[in-house]
């Protein structure tokens, strides 16, 4: 048996998922709660949420990744329009230190999971 067929893919949503407001989710993944922490907000226990979260498609995982994704992008868009005149030096600083952590992070997953989603 290769390690393909071994995977789980998410299929069926467990009782709890429909509890779960998409849009504050993510809200929440983008303050910087951690899955632990929001399993406990939504009074999910963790080692069925986490189970769940780490399935191959998960919609868990999706919308807490877009919900970082988004508030970061939201930021980025903010400082690149103060830093754009060149007149909020502190933008621009803010906004080259932001260039430079998403570079890293795509790095690091373009070598360590590469096509993997």
């Amino acid at each position: 048996m290769n390690s393909e067929q071994e995977l789980i893919k998410w299929k069926d949503k467990p009782s709890w998922f429909e509890s779960i407001k998409i849009e504050e989710y993510e809200k929440l993944a983008a303050i910087g709660y951690t899955p632990k922490q929001i399993a406990m907000y939504y009074n999910i226990p963790y080692p069925d949420f986490d189970w769940y979260f780490n399935l191959i498609g998960s919609p868990l995982k999706y919308h807490y990744d877009r919900g970082q994704l988004m508030q970061q992008a939201k930021e980025g868009i903010v400082m690149a329009a103060s830093a754009e005149t060149g007149e909020n030096v502190t933008q621009a600083q803010r906004l080259d230190k932001l260039r430079r952590e998403v570079e890293f992070k795509n790095t690091i997953q373009n070598i360590f999971y590469g096509d993997i989603d």
